[in-house]
């Protein structure tokens, strides 16, 4: 209920004031990224203020590195798969498959958690790892965004070379 009434209501409502939207324009982005700001924030303040937490820095140490490995292994399994030989993909699909498959954002996942857990005195400890696992896909994103442009840019520059046809050779 949480997730799906506000997005029916949205499309009903978006149905009567379509015109009204097209010409306003509202900042429909910036209010979203506020959002999910104040959603960020609201979940990590719960979280780290929590007296049931127990979480040492090992611990978190431990998780941040399970979560990079997670990240990376599924980013390297979805490349490796939209790559293949039989593929259809281009390569800037490719690059949309590696990272729109793989990252997750906190906006469904905190409340589908608030939902599965109501009332358990460890949700704050069971969300650390989504806490995690949204600005960690963002630094790998940005880490891993020089090489793969340049791989998409350099295989792109490939394809064009085979799909020309070849010139007469004069003799």
């Amino acid at each position: 209920m949480t997730v799906v009434v506000p997005l029916i209501i949205g499309q009903i409502v978006r149905r009567y004031i379509r015109d009204w939207l097209e010409r306003k324009k509202p900042p429909f982005g910036a209010i979203s990224s506020c959002v999910l700001l104040m959603i960020i924030y609201t979940t990590f303040c719960d979280t780290f203020a929590n007296p049931n937490i127990d979480l040492d820095k090992f611990s978190l140490i431990i998780i941040v590195f399970i979560i990079f490995s997670v990240q990376m292994s599924f980013m390297f399994l979805t490349f490796l798969f939209s790559t293949r030989h039989n593929s259809t993909f281009t390569p800037a699909d490719t690059v949309a498959i590696v990272f729109c498959s793989t990252h997750k954002s906190l906006t469904l996942g905190i409340p589908m958690l608030k939902i599965v857990f109501a009332g358990y005195e460890y949700l704050s400890l069971i969300s650390v790892p989504l806490l995690i696992y949204h600005p960690a896909q963002i630094l790998l994103g940005s880490l891993l965004v020089p090489t793969i442009k340049s791989w998409m840019v350099s295989r792109q520059k490939a394809l064009k070379l085979t799909r020309q046809p070849k010139a007469p050779v004069k003799v």
